[in-house]
């Protein structure tokens, strides 16, 4: 027999609803009460949990368009991040200076990228009168949420007509197109579709974190743009310093400018060569300390006034480096900077001469028909600095017929990772192997072989003398 305490006692018939689970009807009510409110629970926290992860691609969004200057990247990025948290699939469209519209990514949660290739591309320019949402939202409309009706609309102009064929194409159920924004100025349109998860797009969260991110996405885009003009003035600036070289019909000459990567784009490398009123070809290699407009405006400086003191005085390259010394002490802000100037002297029959002065730059290097490679070894203190009363010297050597003179700027040769010592055994032995090619081969591939590190500009002159 089981003994019964003094609580069952007391409450006979809730101890035993107890034990047949819940039996009593007020139990049950009681019990239903409880669910409700766990699924109340459940879907405040599925809502929470949804936000927090429209946060999270906030923050990550932010993060990746960061990371990239090209804004083909940057949007293609977006549209890989945005799927499947804000929507099935998703469109970017960029809008171009002169109206022209590009589907520049579409990506969606379950097709791949090339099956997905076909719906990207030139898309018909922005019509004058913009009736289609695509079209709206491009000309300065705000954000639109697509109901059924915008779904299904008619074409009335070719933009609109590309825009629905998209939603055709990913059987659209909800669609909502947002603006690249930035600075008063439309770059784009994001749009994102729901196809078959549940989901529409007027929930006002919702709307306000895809609002956000098209305007960040349209930030990095005038970021970009604004980054391309300056390379483009700068590219610009730069060939105008470097000037175009002289073809004596019995030398060829090359040379080669590289900007360095991360700089912007403009620095102190520079190359020269022209013809002296003797007949005598001068060649000049310098570098003024510095990767921007005020190094590319002192090496402008240099350039110009060695190019006026050698032309002027029929004088040794140490000389007229000797006058530059003394010039850039009184009529140059530039602080550091290395220069080779040389004098390639001897008839068109041959033979050959080089007479040369060297400022701290690097060495000439001398590389025979037979590729037998030799550096010329002149040092030179720095340029600017007569007040140390170093005297300059100059130094000669023949030069080969069919042989190739190589003047370059530390860039090409100097890297984080490997030694000076290294890399000069390194061009010493990729232009040994290059002899025989064509100048502008030379030149190519010799900088192709030695995969500078970018960190630098580089500057390169390359003289081939004749058979």
């Amino acid at each position: 027999m089981t003994a019964v305490t003094s609580d069952d006692q007391a409450r006979p018939e809730q101890v035993r609803g107890a034990r047949a689970g819940y039996g009593s009807k007020g139990d049950v009510g009681a019990g239903a009460g409880v669910g409700d409110g766990g699924e109340a629970t459940a879907a405040r926290v599925a809502e929470l949990e949804a936000a927090a992860s429209r946060l999270r691609l906030v923050a990550e969004v932010t993060t990746v368009l960061a990371s990239t200057l090209s804004e083909t990247e940057a949007l293609r990025r977006l549209a890989r991040l945005v799927v499947p948290v804000l929507g099935d699939w998703a469109a970017v469209d960029l809008l171009h200076d002169d109206q022209r519209v590009e589907r520049i990514a579409v990506a969606h949660r379950d097709r791949s990228r090339a099956q997905l290739a076909a719906l990207e591309g030139p898309l018909p320019p922005l019509p004058e009168t913009a009736r289609g949402v695509l079209a709206r939202v491009l000309s300065g409309a705000p954000t639109l949420v697509l109901g059924a009706a915008e779904l299904t609309e008619p074409p009335g102009d070719p933009l609109t007509a590309s825009h629905q064929l998209l939603l055709e194409a990913m059987k659209a159920r909800a669609a909502i197109v947002a603006p690249l924004t930035a600075r008063g100025q439309i770059y784009g349109a994001l749009t994102l579709g729901r196809s078959e998860s549940a989901g529409r797009y007027g929930d006002q969260d919702k709307r306000v974190v895809i609002d956000d991110i098209a305007r960040r996405a349209g930030l990095v885009v005038a970021n970009a743009r604004l980054f391309a003009a300056h390379q483009r003035t700068a590219e610009a600036m730069q060939r105008s310093l470097l000037a175009p070289l002289p073809q004596p019909g019995h030398l060829q000459l090359r040379a080669r400018y590289l900007p360095a990567g991360q700089a912007s784009r403009v620095g102190g490398d520079w190359y020269d060569a022209f013809l002296l009123p003797d007949g005598v070809t001068a060649l000049v290699i310098g570098d003024v300390v510095g990767h921007d407009l005020q190094a590319a405006a002192r090496m402008a400086q240099l350039r110009n006034m060695l190019r006026a003191l050698a032309w002027n005085r029929q004088e040794p390259p140490s000389a007229i480096l000797a006058y530059l010394d003394e010039a850039m002490e009184g009529v140059s802000d530039a602080e550091l900077a290395t220069a080779v100037l040389a004098r390639i002297e001897g008839p068109e029959s041959g033979p050959w001469q080089l007479s040369y002065s060297n400022a701290g730059h690097p060495q000439p290097l001398l590389v025979t028909r037979d590729g037998d490679t030799r550096y010329l070894d002149q040092p030179g203190l720095l340029l600017g600095l007569p007040h140390l009363g170093v005297t300059r010297t100059s130094a000669t050597q023949p030069l080969p017929p069919a042989s190739t003179l190589l003047l370059y700027t530390d860039g090409l040769i100097e890297t984080r990772t490997d030694s000076l010592t290294d890399r000069l055994t390194s061009l010493r032995r990729h232009a040994a192997y290059l002899a025989h090619q064509p100048l502008d081969e030379f030149c190519d591939q010799l900088i192709e072989r030695l995969d500078p590190s970018g960190d630098d500009d580089i500057a390169l002159l390359a003289v081939r003398l004749p058979h």
